[in-house]
């Protein structure tokens, strides 16, 4: 009985952290793209070059992705 929760315990931990990567990875790629998008490095940067082009991340995310033309 113990295996069958410890197999368990642990199928339930590598889920949630491959959801954890997963969610990682996802923002990673959004700030790449928003750093190519805007030539700033740093977040604060690049949220004020968003906020000097009056744009917010989503926006600028979707003009990036040709979601919003």
């Amino acid at each position: 009985m113990i295996d069958v929760i410890q197999i368990v315990f642990g199928v339930v931990l590598i889920i949630i952290m491959a959801k954890g990567c997963w969610v990682s990875s996802q923002i990673l790629t959004e700030r790449s793209q928003l750093r190519k998008f805007t030539g700033a490095y740093y977040d604060f940067e690049i949220n004020e070059e968003l906020k000097e082009r009056g744009l917010s991340r989503q926006e600028a995310l979707d003009i990036i992705n040709g979601d919003n033309v």
